[in-house]
C-alpha cells in the first residue's frame, strides 16, 4: 500500500486532495474571469458611446439636410439643405415655356403649334420656393434618418407658385396669326351636293372644321396652363373651336341622300305596245330633286311622261290602214279598238316603283288592250264586214275559216240606224239577249255588240241575207246573220276580238238630212236608244 501511493505521488508531484483544495489555485481563474469580463463591458459601453455620438451628429445632420433617397419634383436631393434646392428648382424655368397648339388657321390642319410663351414674356417667375422647400424639411423627422439608409424612399411633389403678367400673356396670345379675327374662317355645314353625272347621283359634303374660336374664352384656361406648369395644350382638345351645326354624319342629311339616290337607282324597262322605254337615271335625274334638304320626285312629270308615251304608243281609237279580202287598202277610223294605256293607273304604279327604287321588266297598265303590239294592231285573226256588198269575212290566224252574207242597217230611216264603219273591239258576247227599242222587243239567241249597242247578232225572221236588202230593210244598226252563221261565228270571238266594218264605195245614205256620226262615235258604255240588249 504505500509503495503505490508513493508512485502515484512521484507520477503526479502532488497529492489529489491537495491539487484539489489548493486556494491559489482558485484565486487565479477568478481574476482571469474579472478581466475578459471587465474588458467586454467596457467594449460594450465604448461601442454604445461611438454609435450614440454617431446617431446625435446624424440628428444634427438632418436637421438642415434632406434624408438620402429624397427626391423633390424629380430632382435627386439627398443630403442636400435647402438653399441649393431651392436654387435648383427656380432655375428649372428658364427651360419652362408653355405650347399653345390648335388648328392652322389657313389649312385647318389639327395639332399645330399657334404660339409658345416663354418666361420672358410673361415676366414668369416662382414664388414661395424657398418657404415650400424648407418646410418639407421641418416636416423631416431627423430622429428617424437612420431608416433613409434602409432603401426608404421620399417622394415630394412640390407646387410651386407662380407668378406672372396676365395682362402681358393676353396681349401675347392676341398677337399670334391664328387669334386675329380677320385670319380665323368660320366653319361651314355639311351639306347635300347637286347631282352628279359622275357619280349619277347626290352625296353628303362634308362640313369644315373652321379656324374661328372665343380667343377671350380661351386666355383664361392657358393662363390655369402657366400656372399648372402644363408643357402644352391643345385648343382644339379643349372644345374652344366653333363647330358645323350640321355634320356628314347627319341622320337627315343622309336619309335625304340615301332616298335620291334610291329612286335614282330605279330601272324599269317597258314594252309599251312592242316598243322599249326605259326609265332610268336619265330620265329620273330630272324627276329626283333635293328641296328644303329633302328627297322630292316631281310626280307631275312622271304623269306628263306617262301620257307622253300613251300619246306616242296608244293606238286606240287612231285611223288605221286596213288591207281588205279583195286585195286593196283602205284607212278606218279606229273607234274603239286597240292599246290604250291607264295612264292614272301607270302613274300611280311608276310612282310607286321608283319610291321602292325597284328593277323590273314590265308592260304599262292597259284599259284596253288590242290583239297585236305594233302600229298594225288589229293582228290576223278579225271578222271584215264589207258593208257595200254585205258580205262577212271571219279569219283565224290568217286563214279564212268562214263567210257569209248579212243585213246591216238601213239607209232610209235616220243616221243613228246607219251601221258605223272603222275598227273596233268586241265589247262581250252573251247569249238569249233580247233586243229593245221604242217598237221592238227582239229575242235573239247570240248578241255579239262592238260598238255601244250596234253589234251582230242571229235574225231568224229573215228569210234572205245580202243584197241590197239593208238599203231599205235595214236593222236599226245591227249586222243582221243567218242563225247558223251566228252561232259558228259565236264560238270563234271573244272580248277584244276585232271586228272592221267598212263601206269601200261609200256609205249609200238616202235618209233624212243627218250629219254623219264623227269618228269618236258613240262613247263607250253609252246606250244607243236604238238598240239595247236586256237580259
Amino acid at each position: 500500500m504505500e509503495e503505490r501511493q508513493t508512485g502515484e505521488m512521484a507520477e503526479t508531484g502532488k497529492l489529489p486532495e491537495e491539487n484539489a483544495q489548493n486556494p491559489k489555485h482558485k484565486g487565479g481563474r477568478r481574476r482571469r474571469k474579472r478581466f475578459f469580463l471587465i474588458a467586454f463591458l467596457l467594449i460594450v459601453v465604448a461601442t454604445l458611446a461611438v454609435a450614440a455620438y454617431l446617431y446625435y451628429r446624424g440628428v444634427v445632420y438632418y436637421r438642415t439636410h434632406f434624408f438620402p433617397n429624397t427626391k423633390i419634383n424629380g430632382m435627386d436631393c439627398g443630403d442636400m439643405e435647402a438653399a441649393p434646392i431651392v436654387e435648383a428648382l427656380e432655375s428649372r424655368i428658364d427651360g419652362y415655356a408653355l405650347a399653345v397648339l390648335g388648328r392652322d388657321y389657313e389649312t385647318g390642319e389639327s395639332d399645330v403649334v399657334l404660339g409658345i410663351i416663354a418666361p420672358e414674356d410673361i415676366q414668369l417667375q416662382y414664388v414661395g420656393t424657398r418657404e415650400a422647400v424648407e418646410s418639407l424639411l421641418q416636416q423631416q423627422d431627423e430622429f428617424f434618418w437612420m431608416e433613409a439608409y434602409l432603401d426608404r424612399q421620399y417622394d415630394y411633389t412640390l407646387e410651386q407658385d407662380m407668378n406672372f403678367d396676365e395682362d402681358m400673356l393676353g396681349s401675347l396670345v392676341k398677337s399670334w396669326e391664328a387669334c386675329k379675327r380677320k385670319n380665323m374662317q368660320m366653319p361651314q355645314n355639311a351639306y347635300i351636293s347637286e347631282y352628279s353625272e359622275e357619280t349619277g347621283g347626290y352625296e353628303v359634303v362634308p362640313e369644315t372644321v373652321g379656324t374661328s374660336f372665343d380667343v377671350q374664352k380661351a386666355i383664361p384656361r392657358i393662363v390655369e396652363a402657366v400656372s399648372a406648369q402644363e408643357a402644352a395644350i391643345n385648343l382644339e382638345e379643349q372644345g374652344f373651336y366653333r363647330e358645323a351645326a350640321v355634320k356628314s354624319d347627319d341622320k337627315r342629311l343622309n336619309r335625304t341622300v340615301d332616298d335620291a339616290n334610291k329612286w335614282l337607282g330605279t330601272k324599269i324597262v317597258y314594252d309599251w305596245n312592242g316598243t322599249e322605254v326605259v326609265v332610268d337615271r336619265e330620265i329620273l335625274k330630272d324627276w329626283v330633286s333635293i328641296e328644303d334638304e329633302k328627297a322630292v320626285l316631281d310626280e307631275e312629270a312622271v304623269d306628263a311622261f306617262v301620257k307622253e308615251q300613251a300619246g306616242a304608243y296608244d293606238t286606240y281609237g287612231r285611223r288605221k290602214n286596213f288591207m281588205t279580202t279583195y286585195g286593196y287598202e283602205i284607212s278606218l277610223p279606229g273607234r274603239n279598238y286597240g292599246w290604250k294605256t291607264d295612264v292614272a293607273g301607270e302613274t300611280e304604279e311608276l310612282i310607286a316603283l321608283i319610291y321602292q327604287g325597284s328593277t323590273i321588266e314590265k308592260e304599262p297598265l292597259y284599259s284596253i288592250r288590242a290583239r297585236q303590239k305594233g302600229s298594225n294592231d288589229i293582228g290576223s285573226s278579225y271578222l271584215e264586214a264589207d258593208l257595200n256588198s254585205q258580205h262577212l269575212y271571219l279569219y283565224q290566224d290568217g286563214n279564212l275559216v268562214l263567210e257569209t252574207d248579212f243585213v246591216s242597217g238601213t239607209m232610209i230611216s235616220d243616221f243613228g240606224c246607219v251601221t258605223p264603219e272603222g275598227i273596233f273591239g268586241m265589247l262581250y258576247k252573251s247569249t238569249d239577249a233580247v233586243l229593245v227599242g221604242e217598237t221592238y222587243r227582239t229575242p235573239v239567241k247570240y248578241w255579239m255588240p262592238f260598238y255601244g249597242n250596234y253589234g251582230l247578232h242571229d235574225a231568224n225572221w229573215r228569210g234572205a241575207f245580202g243584197g241590197d236588202i239593208f238599203v231599205t230593210g235595214g236593222s236599226h244598226g245591227c249586222i243582221n246573220l243567218p242563225p247558223s252563221m251566228a252561232a259558228q261565228i259565236y264560238q270563234y270571238v271573244s272580248e277584244g276580238f276585232p271586228v272592221i266594218c267598212y263601206y269601200p264605195q261609200g256609205i249609200p245614205y238616202i235618209g233624212p238630212p243627218a250629219e254623219p256620226e264623227p269618228e269618236g262615235g258613240v262613247p263607250e258604255g253609252e246606250p244607243n236608244p236604238e238598240e239595247v240588249p236586256v237580259g
